[in-house]
This record gives structure tokens, C-alpha cells and sequence, in this order.
């Protein structure tokens, strides 16, 4: 029975405090929420988070010191704090901002009230769930309150054993010395590409926002029709809608670019969801941080189609993964740490998260869902386009650093995309 284990070299970016050689990515927490109509019952949320930490063991462990390094240990008994806020869009654009304290649990909940409606938030620490298993974190409590609701006495199965780190199970995967090869071309420096970025116009305003709204979530959300109508024009174009969304954020940030004619070379980020990787793939109800980065990067010139560009992005992508370059740099870079090679930071022009489809979850009788989401964010992180169908819904959501990129040229952005979705739905 593994009650305790060692913080693997990939989650400890997230438990430790490496200064400013790297993305501050330190005790970062990942939020995912629900809109709701209607007043949870604070009593049974406490109830359905204990059931939670009842089931996934990470959620009940402390981060301790041993011999070797940071370790997980699994307690016998952990209540997530669920904190009772007013208000709700002002409230949750505070919240996103915080970092809450780690050491009483590792998974905490917020209840943001404002007349019959409600936003239940659940912060996860990044170094164990990623965006993905955080979802379905938030589906699953939302079918233990749902239950208990009704009356019903849910008891999931009590789990003991820790999942083992992402990077743990990728070892051995590939001979040392096609990994000693790839750690060899980070320490010359070999492959690094000098792209184009937006400016940061955010640095240095006299009036830029205090500290408790400086990371911004921007949605940009359509209805089942619109959403209908944007998946045909992407098949008609004959790409998928991330890859569509993709060329636009891409063609749009080129826009924004001097010179202002002939291309530019540009790098598009995307996280991967490395339990796919595996085989078996792992659940997405395995609370595990296992997301790492892929970078493919592209001449985008201004007359550039978005869906031509969308379609070199993906067909990029679909080679990386085949080779599995996601995987393979994951160790490199992990190794090359290890031996104290310096890996440098991606030079990212945007990033893209393909969050995917995401089933409406359950709600009692008498409450009905509004909308759900999820962000996460840490100081200097390049801006990232999240893209994700929400019970049916097209959901584009920019999120970025406001002390590092200005309102207006985010405000530029959004008009671009907003536009360019909705000449799409209307062709």
C-alpha cells in the first residue's frame, strides 16, 4: 500500500520556490467553478467535499520533508475549507487571484452567493490535479451533492493508494541514450527559435490593477446555435474548431505585430495530457497532475487564412505527438535538471489549451446550471486561448497577465476573435 511517496522532479516545479530562472509556478492553484441558479447548501457541500478526500487519497495528504526530498503522505482524515463569500463576479475575479494556504488541505471550496444565484469554486494545488482532472473533480462533487440532495447516502470506495507521478511512469520508456541525446542538444542550445511575441504593454502602467485583479479571465461564450454553426464552418473548411480557433488567435496576434507586412515567425504553446500517452491511458478520474508542454511554431504572414494556419498547427502537432516528442522532452529537460543544465523557458507566442468536450454535469431538483469554467494562472505566464464545449456550448476564453500585457491590446484581441466566430456562425 503506497501512503507515501516522493514528490516526483515534474510535480516539484509546483511545490517549490525556483526562483526567477523559471515560471513562478509555486503552490499554484487550479480553480474550476459552476454558475448555478439556485443556493447550495453549505452542510451538504462540506459533506460531498469529505467524500471526495474519501475517495482520491492525493487529496488527503500533507507535503512533508524525508531523507531523499519532498514527500506526499496520505492522512487518515482531511475537511476541505469551504469559505462562504458575497457576491460573485467581483468576488470570483478576487479569488482566482489568491493562493490559498495549502498546509490544512490541498484542495479547498469557496460558496460566492448574489440573490438566487451561486458560483461554487473548488481550488485545486496544480501539483496534483491539471485542468482536466480537475473537471472531472467538479463533475464528481457535483454527483455526491446531487445525491445527498435527494436523500441518498453516497459511500464511493475509500482509496488508499497513491497514483503514481506522471513522470515516474514514463521512466524507461524510451533507451537512455536517445534521451542523453536530447539533453545534450538543450545543453547547446540547440533547436532554440527566436519568435515573435506581443508586446507587454501591461509593464509599467501608472494605473495598471492592484494586485488582487491582475490575473483576467476574458470569456467569450456562445449559445447551442452558434456553437452548431461554428463546428460546420470548421468542417466545411475541413479542420477541427480548436484548430480553427488556433489560425485566428494566431493570424489575430500577427496583426498586432510590426513590421506590419511579410510573415513572422511565431510559437504556438498547447498543453498534453500525457495520461493519454500511456497504455493503458489513465481515467481523467485519476486526480494526477500529468500535462506538459508542446511547442510548434510557423511563418504567419498577414494575409494568411486562419484555417491554413490552423491546419499546419495541427498537422505539426499530429507529427509530435506520433514521434512522441512530449513525452521524450518531458525526460530530457527533467534530466538535464538533474544534472544542472539550464533549461530555458519556452519563448511562447500564445498558448492554446484544448480543454475539449465537457458534458453538462448534474444538479439537484429546483437549481439549474448556468454555466461552468476553470483558470489558471501564475505572474509572467505567456496569454493562453482556452478552448472547450461546455454542455453544448462554445466556450473561448482568453486568460492573461495584466501587469505583463494592457487591457487594450487584449481588448483588441477579444473584438478580433468575438468577430471572426460570429461571421463564421453566420456564413
Amino acid at each position: 500500500m503506497t501512503r507515501q511517496r516522493l514528490i516526483s522532479p515534474f510535480e516539484s516545479i509546483y511545490f517549490l520556490d525556483l526562483g526567477a530562472a523559471s515560471l513562478p509556478l509555486h503552490d499554484m492553484p487550479e480553480f474550476v467553478e459552476s454558475l448555478v441558479r439556485g443556493r447550495p447548501d453549505p452542510g451538504l457541500m462540506r459533506r460531498a467535499l469529505r467524500l471526495l478526500t474519501e475517495r482520491h487519497p492525493i487529496l488527503r495528504c500533507e507535503v512533508t520533508s524525508g531523507e531523499e526530498g519532498l514527500l506526499l503522505r496520505v492522512r487518515d482524515r482531511v475537511d476541505p475549507p469551504l469559505t462562504v463569500l458575497d457576491g460573485v463576479e467581483e468576488v470570483y475575479a478576487e479569488l482566482i487571484n489568491s493562493r490559498p494556504d495549502w498546509t490544512e488541505s490541498l484542495v479547498h471550496a469557496w460558496l460566492l452567493t448574489d440573490g438566487e444565484r451561486s458560483q461554487v469554486v473548488l481550488g485545486v494545488h496544480h501539483g496534483v490535479a491539471d485542468g482536466r482532472s480537475a473537471f472531472a473533480l467538479l463533475d464528481e462533487f457535483w454527483q455526491h451533492y446531487t445525491a445527498l440532495a435527494a436523500g441518498a447516502d453516497p459511500a464511493p470506495e475509500r482509496r488508499e493508494d497513491l497514483p503514481a507521478a506522471i513522470d515516474t511512469r514514463l521512466a524507461g520508456s524510451f533507451p537512455d541514450a536517445e534521451i542523453d541525446t536530447l539533453v545534450e542538444a538543450i545543453a547547446q542550445g540547440t533547436g532554440e527559435t527566436k519568435s515573435a511575441v506581443l508586446p507587454t504593454e501591461g509593464v509599467g502602467l501608472p494605473d495598471r490593477p492592484a494586485a488582487t485583479r491582475r490575473f483576467v479571465v476574458d470569456r467569450l461564450e456562445f449559445t447551442p446555435e452558434t456553437t452548431a454553426a461554428v463546428v460546420a464552418a470548421a468542417r466545411a473548411r475541413e479542420v477541427t474548431v480548436n484548430s480553427l480557433v488556433t489560425g485566428l488567435v494566431l493570424t489575430a496576434v500577427r496583426a498586432q505585430l510590426a513590421p506590419d507586412h511579410g510573415p513572422l515567425t511565431l510559437t504556438c504553446g498547447h498543453g498534453v495530457d500525457l495520461r493519454t500517452r500511456l497504455t493503458p491511458e489513465l481515467p481523467l478520474s485519476t486526480v494526477l497532475n500529468c500535462i506538459t508542454g508542446l511547442q510548434t511554431t510557423l511563418s504567419v504572414g498577414h494575409d494568411d487564412r486562419p484555417e491554413t494556419v490552423g491546419r499546419e498547427v495541427a498537422v505539426q502537432v499530429a507529427g509530435a505527438l506520433a514521434r512522441r516528442d512530449p513525452e521524450r522532452f518531458l525526460l530530457a529537460a527533467l534530466r538535464a535538471g538533474a544534472r544542472g543544465i539550464a533549461v530555458p523557458v519556452p519563448v511562447v507566442s500564445y498558448g492554446i489549451s484544448n480543454v475539449g468536450r465537457i458534458p453538462a454535469h448534474p444538479v439537484p431538483d429546483g437549481m439549474e446550471l448556468i454555466r461552468f469554467g476553470g483558470t489558471a494562472n501564475a505572474p509572467g505566464m505567456p496569454p493562453k486561448i482556452g478552448v472547450a464545449s461546455f454542455g453544448g456550448r462554445l466556450l473561448v476564453q482568453n486568460e492573461y497577465d495584466s501587469w505583463t500585457y494592457g487591457p487594450e491590446q487584449m481588448g483588441r484581441l477579444r473584438e478580433t476573435l468575438c468577430a471572426a466566430l460570429t461571421d463564421l456562425a453566420e456564413e
